[in-house]
């Protein structure tokens, strides 16, 4: 769960978040990881395919980047008439659907056609169109919910070079250091790791 402020309104709400739909592939392959490392051997390959896994779920979506890596879908709750909602993953690609509990707390579909996306500075907000609204929901914390698409693109070449040279630094030095590296921080890598992808993260509420 994360704590959100709806643009426009002056008390906290409760939004939830979760991804629906994986990325297709990743970031960076096993060959550019073995490159890095300067392996030409196969013993290792589902040591290092595990490492290059590790590493991008560090940095994806709600890790330390803070932002989707490869295409993959989202989906995120909020309370009924929630006015102007800020999508708290990004970068946006794409609205899919808006759903909500009806009164009886069946979940329904809107026209996903009623709404609009709009860019604010870091963060994309969406929105019913002029002449449209939020459907009529229960009185629940989770009562809209809004799936979209987000990420630099389906391919890893649409991923910025730092990400993906950051996830090769670290699965090199992990291969390296085995013992004293833990997929949960960055603690024990190259400085040049965070230095990379600190140029990209970005700082969410939450």
């Amino acid at each position: 769960m994360s704590i959100v402020w709806p643009l426009g309104q002056g008390q906290p709400s409760v939004a939830a978040l979760e991804r629906v739909a994986a990325p297709a592939v990743e970031p960076v392959t096993l060959a550019e990881a073995k490159a890095q490392a300067r392996i030409e051997y196969d013993a290792d390959d589902a040591l290092i395919s595990s490492l290059i896994s590790a590493a991008v779920d560090l940095f994806d979506g709600d890790g330390q980047l803070n932002r989707a890596i490869i295409t993959q879908t989202w989906a995120q709750w909020g309370p009924q008439s929630p006015g102007r909602v800020r999508l708290l993953m990004g970068p946006f690609q794409s609205l899919e659907a808006v759903e909500f509990y009806d009164s009886e707390g069946s979940l329904q579909s809107a026209d996903v056609a009623d709404f609009e996306a709009r860019k604010a500075g870091d963060f994309v907000t969406i929105e019913p169109k002029p002449g449209a609204a939020w459907p009529g929901a229960q009185a629940r914390q989770d009562a809209i919910k809004i799936t979209y698409k987000a990420g630099f693109g389906d391919a890893a070449s649409d991923v910025p070079d730092g990400i993906r040279h950051a996830i090769l630094l670290l699965v090199a030095y992990w291969y390296e250091h085995r013992t004293a590296a833990t997929s949960l921080n960055l603690r024990d890598a190259p400085m040049a790791v965070e230095a990379l992808i600190g140029r990209h993260r970005v700082g969410w509420y939450g």
